[in-house]
């Protein structure tokens, strides 16, 4: 339970009894101003991983005002990497330590939604994307690029690169403030290597989003939140 108090209000002062600006949260987890990255990663999102190679679709995204923190804790920094590099690290591992038995193929995409215009960060020259369904009734970006790497450097290099295109205007908390929701795709397909097993296809794709700043000018609370989610493929 998060609970915010106005410091500024007086418990004693009968009148204002009943409009106390106190609010009450609750969360599966919380943490600090003192929480590392690593922490926060660990207490989140890691248990996806196993869902993901068992071909479950997964979403995080980060909600709350300018300023707080939201791109830090899923982007980070070269010293510190936030959620998409820790999650795209644990991976990759996992894709490794079961390589012998199963194919796999992965791909990135990076994008920002401004205004309800779709624009691709990792070639930002291609202009504005549309939504269309296949003959599948799937919904694709259509020319959206798609990286193939399981380096985890170059990913976050591509992920910074990206991160400089999005739109941004200075706010009075933050004056880089990202205007737009970022929204990295990861797709993952893994098949047999044994032939004598019935052939098999798992398709499953992990959305981590970075939302804009969703906050009035009269009153911001000062926290971020995760919120994390997991189903099946149809």
């Amino acid at each position: 339970m998060v609970v915010l108090m106005d410091p500024m209000e007086d418990p004693d002062d009968i009148l204002r009894a009943n409009r106390s600006r106190e609010k009450t949260y609750m969360f599966d987890v919380g943490f600090d101003f003192s929480a590392s990255q690593e922490e926060v990663y660990r207490a989140t999102t890691k248990g996806l991983i196993e869902g993901l190679i068992s071909g479950y679709n997964a979403t995080v995204f980060a909600y709350g005002p300018t300023g707080c923190g939201k791109t830090y804790t899923m982007l980070g920094t070269d010293k510190e990497p936030g959620i998409y590099v820790r999650t795209l690290n644990d991976l990759f591992r996992a894709i490794e330590e079961t390589s012998d038995d199963m194919l796999y193929s992965v791909s990135m995409s990076y994008l920002e939604i401004y205004n309800e215009m779709i624009r691709d960060l990792l070639n930002p020259s291609s202009g504005f994307l549309d939504l269309r369904e296949d003959s599948k009734g799937v919904i694709q970006v259509a020319g959206i690029t798609e990286v193939s790497t399981i380096n985890a450097q170059e990913i976050m290099e591509l992920l910074m690169k990206g991160n400089k295109q999005r739109t941004q205007e200075p706010t009075a908390a933050n004056k880089t403030s990202s205007r737009s929701h970022a929204v990295l795709q990861v797709a993952v397909k893994q098949q047999s290597r044994c032939r004598d097993v019935l052939h098999e296809v798992r398709f499953a794709r992990l959305f981590m989003i970075d939302l804009a700043g969703s906050e009035r000018a009269a009153q911001v609370d000062r926290f971020i939140v995760l919120f994390l989610c997991m189903h099946p493929l149809r």
